[in-house]
């Protein structure tokens, strides 16, 4: 699949996003600078020591040495009949799938040479062998800077929305749950045709399209379900499922199982989970949340507005943040755009931070 790459090295945050042919963003990827080296991340081959037994006999617990916290340090790896893995062993995994919220990262025994011998403690062995945002894809155009951060802005909106408009008239709405992300098509103001067998195939059409761009868009995985209009034709119902699967897998860069259609029109589909989800990479806290904001803002406005002084208004909370050099800001932001930049921390404030530029 062909896709243009914005790239937005924001100070403190690189987010990164895909762009379809009609310029339609279907992956997103966020990465902030307090996470590095504090969580696994996908492809990766990691030293880890197996800890204990999974309740049950499900696999094994084992600590990868990450400088995180609870799951973003440990791994589990599923049931295997290899003999190394034993409690206290130091084996070498791959990450098959992130950590995210409560669940930790899935591993798989990676192949090296045994020859190789392991270190003493949990370690990072080797990054990914090829980047994993960019599987399944051919890159036409690089956009970074100001052009690739409004692209991602607009991005992080869309995958936000919780009822997503189709072309030509109506809307399909995503709601995840614990168990399940259930998906919702509806007609609502699109102008019926005067074939009603041909109205629902278009609009069933057209919302697979959409709902596979959201689950990538989004991150989306586990089980699904979607809730197509009616079709009473078998090859209608067939088009629809082939066009919904035949997306996913462009989209996703690899193929998902999808169910036919089932007596009550429902499209039941089961996506392994990859990378974590957006709506987890967008979880930092509140203070950091807006700093990064606040950062990004001021970049944004130091380089249209070159020669003038950059104030910004943020919260006490964000202030202290950024007080505390959780990341090393302020040289970065030097660089680009000079010393030019004033934060005023202010009592009760709530909202994004205001930034504007003054001569």
């Amino acid at each position: 699949m062909k896709a243009r790459l914005c790239i937005d090295a924001a100070i403190g945050e690189q987010r990164r996003a895909l762009l379809d042919q009609d310029g339609q963003p279907f992956r997103l990827e966020i990465e902030r600078w307090s996470e590095r080296g504090r969580r696994v991340r996908l492809g990766e081959v990691w030293w880890g020591r197996v800890r204990a037994r999974m309740p049950g006999h499900r696999g094994w617990f084992v600590d990868l040495g990450a400088a995180g916290e609870g799951p973003s340090r440990e791994g589990v790896v599923e049931p295997t009949r290899a003999a190394a893995v034993t409690e206290g062993a130091m084996l070498a995994f791959r990450v098959k799938s992130e950590a995210w919220a409560d669940k930790s990262a899935v591993l798989s025994l990676a192949d090296i040479s045994p020859a190789l011998a392991a270190p003493d403690r949990p370690a990072l062995h080797a990054p990914a062998s090829e980047d994993p945002f960019l599987r399944g894809i051919e890159i036409v155009e690089t956009l970074e800077g100001l052009p690739a951060r409004r692209e991602i802005d607009d991005a992080i909106e869309q995958a936000g929305a919780a009822t997503v408009a189709l072309p030509g008239g109506g809307d399909i709405a995503i709601e995840v749950t614990r168990g399940l992300t259930a998906i919702d098509v509806d007609a609502g103001s699109r102008i019926a045709e005067h074939d009603g067998a041909a109205f629902a195939l278009n609009l069933n059409l057209a919302a697979a399209q959409e709902a596979a761009r959201q689950i990538s868009l989004r991150g989306l995985a586990g089980l699904l379900a979607v809730d197509f209009l009616r079709m009473d034709a078998r090859r209608d119902q067939r088009a629809v499922v082939e066009r919904f699967r035949h997306a996913l897998a462009a989209q996703l860069g690899r193929a998902s199982e999808v169910l036919e259609l089932s007596g009550l029109g429902l499209c039941e589909a089961a996506i392994a989970r990859r990378a974590r989800p957006l709506a987890e990479a967008l979880a930092a806290a509140p203070d950091e949340r807006e700093a990064l904001d606040a950062l990004r803002e001021i970049e944004s406005v130091g380089l249209s507005a070159r020669a003038s002084r950059i104030h910004a208004r943020i919260s006490p909370a964000a202030h202290a943040w950024l007080d505390r050099n959780v990341v090393d800001w302020r040289p970065a932001l030097a660089d680009r755009i000079g010393r030019r930049w004033t934060l005023e921390a202010v009592d009760g404030r709530t909202g994004p931070p205001q930034v504007w530029s003054a001569t």
